[in-house]
């Protein structure tokens, strides 16, 4: 029996109009009343994770910036980890000068960007935060959780990205969350190790763990639970490199709602 639910947010819990809804609502509050954890584990700012859990009306853990910040269910920071200053450095001024590519940083409670070309990934409508323009000269690289680069050139962007492994190698952990969006944390954070953390805190298995996600930023993740179930839309890449798990209905089928309600509801008082 899975106790603990591990899911993405973005094309995955969230349908395209960037909301849980209602009938997924329903069945989360099912489950937690039947004692199962959930685990929001995300590439976006705390900010943005806190508003989507409000919206829930309920405690849940949340792993956010793909792992460098997580939270337990009394909204207490347990983990915190962010780049090496010189890397932050090098990356908010490796693709500074490129117009086809947003350089976006998350410090602390500020998002910084250096251009805002809304061909490029940018979707700045789906964050309550509001962003600032930076210049690598007049930035402080402390603090830097993530940097990541948006844009709808993905062969800049597969490129970028080995150059960053080339040039830091383990030091920190790349990958994509959707094929626009290239995001870069520390070595030592990601959503896995989040799984880990609060597995440890709860004292249950990881064997014990579900995990649904769409994106490469889900992979790790992905691997290491009990069970695992990838979403009709995600990133093909994912789907090659997991084939041997599950697919589901879409987000926007509340595809996530509907496998948890045929596993755990189903055969109960509280089908939905």
């Amino acid at each position: 029996m899975c106790l603990v639910i591990a899911v993405d947010l973005d094309g995955t819990l969230l349908s395209s109009g960037n909301k849980i809804t209602e009938y997924t609502k329903e069945i989360i509050h099912l489950l937690i009343e039947k004692n199962f954890y959930f685990i929001f584990a995300s590439g976006r700012h705390y900010i943005d994770v806190v508003d989507i859990r409000d919206s829930l009306e309920k405690k849940v853990f949340m792993i956010t910036s793909n792992g460098a910040k997580i939270y337990n269910l009394d909204n207490k920071l347990i983990f915190s980890d962010n780049l090496e200053e010189d890397i932050a450095s090098q990356l908010c001024r490796i693709k500074y000068l490129d117009a086809e590519i947003i350089t976006q940083v998350y410090q602390k409670n500020q998002w910084y960007i250096n251009n805002n070309e809304i061909g490029n990934q940018f979707c700045s409508a789906l964050s309550s935060l509001r962003y600032q323009y930076f210049h690598p000269d007049n930035l402080n690289f402390q603090n830097i959780s993530k940097v990541f680069f948006t844009s709808k050139n993905l062969k800049k962007l597969y490129i970028l990205e080995k150059k960053i492994i080339n040039l830091y190698g383990n030091k920190v952990h790349i990958s994509f969350s959707v094929p626009g969006c290239l995001e870069v944390v520390s070595g030592t954070t990601s959503k896995s190790y989040g799984l880990k953390l609060i597995s440890n805190l709860l004292g249950i298995s990881l064997d014990h763990f579900i995990a649904f996600g769409d994106g490469m930023n889900d992979q790790d993740m992905l691997t290491i639970v009990g069970k695992a179930y990838i979403m009709k839309n995600a990133d093909a890449r994912l789907k090659a490199a997991l084939p041997h798990i599950e697919i589901i209905e879409s987000n926007n089928d509340d595809g996530v709602a509907r496998c948890l309600n045929k596993i755990f509801l189903e055969n109960d008082k509280y089908i939905l």
